[in-house]
């Protein structure tokens, strides 16, 4: 009889065990067998661009290139025959691949007038071409011959540069810049009676622009920096006939884009003008084209904006004519920081700028907030609102 009794206990106590285990496992759920598996840390670096030139008259002795380096002599008289040869070194030094352009900014002509009474320009028959080099040219005859089937004369050149490539990291390349006037050239560059009051004479900077290279690639290859600015320093002319067609970024103190005294600027590119102080530290600007003299600049296409602008100073024209010159849009795409300072003409002056095309954001060139008569939408044109934004389109 106990015995009996102490199995009904053992099996209720088993009953109410599993019972207990059952209420136990409402509401919840059963634990499965489980792993992990995870990457490493990823370390995420910004890149770095940074091109380094440097110059040599020997190719023995090297020094560092900087704004106030001048590679040609000051005092050169020029005269048919005229060489002269700089050798310069360009490196990546930083951790990106790039692509560079090599060539000249700032080109600044003073007329004069030669022997038979005519107005001439040294960059008209002033020859610059480079090269690769692996060393100095034994002679004149040698480094001419070297670059005159791709040399061309100083407002030949514009803004294409005179030579470019991609560059990898750490690596270099050498170049041989020849300067000369060939011996072909006449009277026609000769200053009347012989004096220097009648001598043209030419002022340029050389500089080496770069930008980053479809090297490098994300998830859907090596193509999302195919739009990069390909030119670096702003471009000024002051004769001549010029086009850009490379985007740009570049300083805009002055002008991205300086057109003055008689040079004509074609431009269909993006151009955006980089905010930059004078050397005082008082005053700025962020010009992405500024026309003087009786300069011309037509702009057919491209986006045109400024690059840090300071909240305490937003009051910067993007695009600026003076003097007589003329600058007509007939299309791209225009932001300023300061709307109302989009388009502008000196005051007082007999500058002009022409619409015929082109989207202005917050600003309506028809009703322009900046002077009388200075900004116009040409006759047989109209301006059209889409949000911010303010389209000249044709009638």
């Amino acid at each position: 009889m106990n015995n009996k009794r102490a199995t009904k206990r053992a099996l209720l106590t088993s009953v109410m065990a599993l019972v207990m285990c059952v209420v136990m496992l409402v509401g919840t759920t059963f634990a499965w067998f489980t792993d992990t598996a995870s990457t490493a840390v990823n370390k995420i670096q910004a890149g770095n661009l940074d091109v380094e030139l440097e110059y040599s008259k020997d190719f023995t002795e090297w020094k560092k290139v900087n704004d106030t380096t001048k590679v040609f002599e000051d005092s050169t008289l020029w005269e048919p025959g005229r060489t002269e040869v700089v050798y310069l070194r360009v490196t990546n030094a930083g951790t990106l691949a790039l692509k560079y352009t090599l060539g000249i900014y700032n080109l600044y002509n003073s007329t004069g007038k030669n022997v038979l009474g005519n107005k001439y320009s040294l960059s008209d028959y002033v020859k610059l071409g480079a090269v690769e080099a692996d060393a100095a040219y034994a002679d004149r005859a040698a480094a001419i011959s070297a670059v005159q089937d791709s040399a061309k004369t100083l407002n030949g050149i514009g803004d294409t540069g005179v030579v470019g490539a991609d560059l990898a990291t750490n690596a270099t390349k050498v170049y041989a810049m020849v300067l000369y006037m060939p011996t072909e050239v006449g009277n026609e560059a000769n200053p009347k009676n012989n004096d220097p009051y009648w001598a043209a004479k030419v002022s340029f900077g050389i500089s080496v622009s770069a930008t980053q290279a479809m090297s490098e690639s994300d998830s859907f290859g090596n193509t999302y920096d195919e739009d990069a600015a390909a030119i670096l320093s702003a471009i000024s002319f002051s004769s001549g006939k010029h086009e850009i067609t490379q985007n740009m970024q570049a300083n805009g103190r002055f002008g991205a884009v300086q057109a003055e005294k008689t040079a004509q600027f074609t431009i269909n590119a993006d151009v955006y003008a980089v905010y930059t102080k004078d050397t005082s530290g008082t005053t700025g600007g962020a010009m992405a084209v500024s026309a003087d003299g009786n300069s011309k600049v037509i702009i057919n296409g491209g986006d045109f904006r400024q690059v840090g602008v300071p909240a305490d100073d937003p009051v910067c024209d993007l695009i600026y004519a003076l003097g007589n010159a003329t600058i007509e849009i007939n299309g791209g795409t225009f932001k300023a920081t300061d709307p109302t300072r989009t388009l502008n003409c000196k005051d007082g002056s007999n500058a002009k700028i022409t619409v015929k095309g082109g989207s202005f954001y917050k600003y309506d060139p028809s009703n322009p907030t900046l002077g009388d008569n200075e900004v116009v939408v040409a006759a047989g044109y109209h301006v059209v609102q889409d949000g911010d934004w303010y389209k000249v389109v044709a009638d």
